[in-house]
């Protein structure tokens, strides 16, 4: 078992480590902020101890790119899709790894949700299985105006609590909950959301989003 005083040790060279690689495009403290954002987000849901540096490391550089790329600080050389919803436990989720899967990495993903809260839905881990992929983010992503203003397209599922976003193409799929439903049930919303996600691949297409 890791030592409270080892995982200080690791926070702290997890925390110098985000500093070096954004250095000249965010102030220490600015960095600070979100890796100790992410800490507290991440840390009560750790059920393993020696994964909460790296966990928290993921989440601000998601927090800090998103930020950048929304400030103008940072290029964003593909296009950028977030999916949302309220617990950001299962369906923005599988939407996500559904995209990152079929757009072959011609398409930066992110998910968030407006009350996260609680692990990953395991049917939605289940069924994605199935098919052969893994849901890349353990844990629910709280939903922040930098993570919506450097999208290009924002997709709400379920959730109607959001407003739109000037430049942003946005779009809601209603979508059932897997809440309540069984293992038939969450692999016809995998189904219905691969649908929909191979139209929006389509549509980005169109629109002459990915390099040539």
């Amino acid at each position: 078992m890791t030592s409270l005083l080892d995982l200080d040790h690791q926070f702290e060279r997890t925390m110098a480590s985000l500093v070096h690689d954004y250095e000249g495009v965010f102030t220490p403290d600015e960095v600070r902020e979100a890796f100790t954002s992410a800490r507290r987000h991440i840390e009560p849901q750790a059920t393993v101890e020696e994964f909460l540096p790296i966990l928290s490391e993921r989440m601000a550089r998601h927090l800090l790119t998103a930020k950048g790329q929304a400030e103008g600080r940072l290029t964003k050389p593909l296009p950028e899709v977030l999916f949302v919803s309220d617990r950001n436990s299962a369906r923005s989720h599988m939407a996500a790894a559904l995209m990152r899967v079929l757009s072959n990495g011609r398409v930066n993903v992110r998910c968030a949700g407006s009350h996260p809260k609680g692990g990953l839905d395991p049917l939605a881990v289940e069924v994605l299985a199935e098919c052969g992929i893994k849901i890349q983010e353990p844990y629910p992503m709280p939903f922040s105006t930098s993570l919506a203003d450097a999208a290009d397209y924002l997709v709400v599922l379920g959730d109607h609590d959001f407003h739109g976003y000037p430049g942003i193409t946005w779009l809601e799929w209603e979508v059932e909950s897997l809440d309540g439903e069984g293992l038939e049930g969450a692999r016809a919303v995998r189904d219905q959301l691969e649908e929909r996600v191979r139209s929006l691949l389509a549509e980005i297409e169109a629109a002459g989003h990915f390099a040539a």
